[in-house]
């Protein structure tokens, strides 16, 4: 807690995943990668808790099963409205600053977490958000949102469309119509950790054989925490291994939502056309009968 706020992680985990389904569960050197994720965040020191964003689908008892077992806060909300289940988290636990991760990142780095609530909560709450990805400096898989309820919470009143319902935060510093209500500070890597053409998710068979190959460091007894610079100084000692996925086709889902953005603001503008059209034929019309239009 600083300044009296509460400040918790929220992660939205589900086991229905399209390309990897599962894989929340799958095994990573001996224990689940959800569990990776949970440890790792554990470790931050400027946390107040972790609460676990599961859906209500029969599919993710077993989620539910987990957090039980090993003492996790958890939610049950939306499938597809992951901001309201994010936002419904945050109230049943009296989270008042979020710290919202992905389930698909295992090797998140909790220095990162403390270094983003240490400078989210020095200028709190003159900031809406502060992340590490508005400007892509570090690699994927080490991304960190930290965002106030409040703010949330207004974001759910002004969404207009389902995409920024699903992705949650994207309405407060991705999409133009919103993000301009909002203020977001960036932080980016430092020189060492400045790696943004690489990726270390869990979205495809071939990134599970990889991050078990990471986590073997540290099964076999190397003094690694598999830090972030760790992570990139295996990549760059042995580039054959990362090159096994260099090449999966992924989803970048900021040049998908910008793209939608895009054609929604094109449709809109052809809306407010016709509109206008439609005005000035009707004036036209009055005009032409000899007395004025109806206002």
């Amino acid at each position: 807690m600083i300044n009296g706020k509460v400040i918790k992680a929220i992660i939205p985990a589900r086991m229905t995943s399209s390309r990897l389904p599962g894989k929340v569960m799958l095994d990573i050197c001996g224990k689940p990668s959800l569990q990776r994720v949970i440890e790792r965040v554990r470790a931050a020191k400027l946390l107040d808790g972790i609460v676990i964003a599961i859906t209500t689908n029969k599919e993710d008892d077993c989620l539910e099963e987990f957090c039980k077992a090993i003492n996790c806060e958890y939610f049950r909300g939306s499938e597809n409205n992951v901001l309201d289940r994010i936002i419904q988290a945050a109230k049943k636990s009296n989270t008042d600053v979020i710290v919202e991760l992905t389930s698909d990142c295992p090797l998140i780095y909790w220095e990162h977490i403390d270094t983003l609530v240490d400078m989210h909560m020095k200028n709190y709450p003159y900031y809406d958000m502060t992340t590490n990805i508005l400007t892509r400096t570090f690699p994927r898989g080490f991304d960190i949102r930290i965002v106030n309820i409040e703010s949330l919470e207004k974001s759910f009143k002004e969404i207009d469309n389902e995409l920024d319902f699903e992705h949650a935060l994207t309405w407060i510093y991705l999409n133009p119509k919103g993000k301009q209500n909002y203020k977001v500070q960036n932080w980016d890597a430092p020189c060492p950790e400045f790696r943004p053409d690489i990726e270390v998710t869990l979205d495809a068979p071939e990134d599970l054989e990889f991050i078990r190959w990471l986590y073997g460091f540290e099964k076999q007894g190397y003094n690694l925490a598999l830090t972030c610079r760790d992570v990139i100084n295996l990549i760059n000692t042995y580039p054959g291994e990362y090159a096994k996925i260099s090449k999966v086709q992924r989803k970048d889902y900021f040049i998908e939502l910008s793209e939608t953005y895009a054609k929604q603001k094109n449709i809109e503008g052809a809306k407010q056309n016709e509109q206008i059209q439609g005005s000035d034929n009707r004036d036209r019309k009055a005009r032409s009968r000899g007395r004025p239009r109806k206002s």
